[in-house]
């Protein structure tokens, strides 16, 4: 018997299960992966704590955004996008590249410490049984808990079984692919992460270029299914992208493809609903991705954490799990409303390079900006919201 099973090892899962075992409850959490943070799904991006104190203002926990030294596999100091047509718009923006696995090992750790539990290479399901919790790789083999917390990325079964609104995200506009390569021997800018903004080969989406030190890459691109032409194969636009995109095959010219990975990411904003009697979501499962830029690492800790201070309320004083939803749209609701409503509004002109071109030019570097923190762009606000 378990206070609390997590279904799901990556940042959202583990930052609930760190701060449900700090105050002395039962925590158990299960990854499929057999090795935590392996394979890297992302573009291990992580935006340094002052700068997300920008981006999300009404973040109660800022602590949550602190990273250990030995998991930063490279520093950045700016971020560039690059239009349709090659032109470039830079602007400051500190940021860390992560090493996932050595980052989310930190954090189980941190768990274990504090008396929890983590056990990896396991699937584990989550059955309602009648009201009473079971999660484990089958009803036979399953720990009971009095909470679930849905850890397990996008699309989550546990947040399907548990009732919430998962298949919302069924409409095609909602969901991004991703491809990634991890490139070595490259002479790109090391402390410049680079998006491009190229409907040729990453349409409905973005690429980018992000160094993680020591001449390696994660090059990638970002596509959604209405914008794909039927013949066209996203790892055929992958390779078109490093290989043919002018900008980008500069500065690639040379360098070796170490491993692919693929991916599924909700880009419209979180779920309707993130609770039910017995379980929450977080993170991916829960639709916590910033729709403008894709991020994710950072809202899933956010809602990670709130998500055990909500399990820690329910047991401490009877408080319905309505608390968590009630506190991620208290800190978080207003940012990813506007990422939602930017990212609706750029759908409308995405699809052709050229006005999307002039959109960016019209915006220019500081606008910008504002869009890929989350922030409505000064004097736009009117323009955004009618597109959307």
């Amino acid at each position: 018997m378990y206070d609390v099973a997590v279904v799901g090892g990556g940042p959202g899962g583990l930052a609930a299960a760190s701060i449900i075992a700090k105050k002395g409850l039962k925590v158990k959490v299960f990854e499929k992966k057999k090795v935590l943070g392996t394979p890297v799904r992302c573009g291990e991006f992580f935006v340094v704590k002052e700068d997300m104190m920008r981006l999300l203002p009404r973040v109660k926990n800022p602590e949550v955004f602190d990273v250990p030294e030995e998991t930063i596999d490279n520093k950045c100091r700016d971020v560039r996008v690059i239009s349709p047509r090659g032109k470039a718009f830079e602007f400051p923006l500190a940021s860390y590249v992560l090493d996932r696995r050595k980052f989310e090992t930190h954090l189980a750790e941190t768990i274990i410490s504090y008396g929890g539990e983590v056990e990896v290479g396991v699937p584990a399901h989550y059955y309602p049984n009648n009201g009473q919790p079971l999660v484990g790789p089958s009803p036979d083999s399953a720990i009971q808990a009095d909470i679930v917390i849905a850890a397990d990325g996008y699309p989550s079964e546990t947040a399907t079984t548990a009732g919430l609104p998962e298949k919302e995200y069924a409409g095609p506009y909602r969901v991004a692919v991703n491809m990634e390569y991890l490139m070595t021997d490259l002479d790109v800018e090391q402390d410049v992460a680079e998006l491009y903004m190229d409907p040729r080969y990453s349409p409905g989406g973005y690429g980018w270029i992000i160094p993680k030190g020591e001449r390696r890459a994660n090059v990638g691109i970002g596509v959604r299914e209405p914008y794909l032409r039927r013949d066209w194969q996203i790892r055929d636009l992958l390779t078109g992208f490093v290989e043919k995109n002018k900008v980008a095959r500069a500065k690639l010219k040379g360098g070796q493809k170490a491993s692919m990975i693929a991916d599924s990411l909700p880009v419209d904003g979180p779920l309707s609903r993130t609770y039910s009697e017995r379980v929450v979501a977080v993170g991916d499962a829960a639709g916590m991705v910033m729709p403008t830029n894709g991020g994710g690492i950072q809202t899933a800790l956010v809602t990670g954490h709130l998500a055990g201070e909500a399990a820690v309320r329910y047991f401490e004083n009877q408080t319905p799990l309505s608390s968590y939803e009630e506190a991620w749209k208290d800190q978080l609701g207003v940012e990813m409303e506007n990422s939602r409503l930017m990212r609706q509004a750029s759908d409308r002109l995405m699809g052709h390079a050229f006005w999307f071109s002039v959109l960016l030019r019209m915006m220019g570097s500081r606008r910008i900006a504002d869009v890929v923190m989350c922030q409505m762009p000064r004097g736009m606000g009117p323009l955004f919201r009618l597109l959307a």
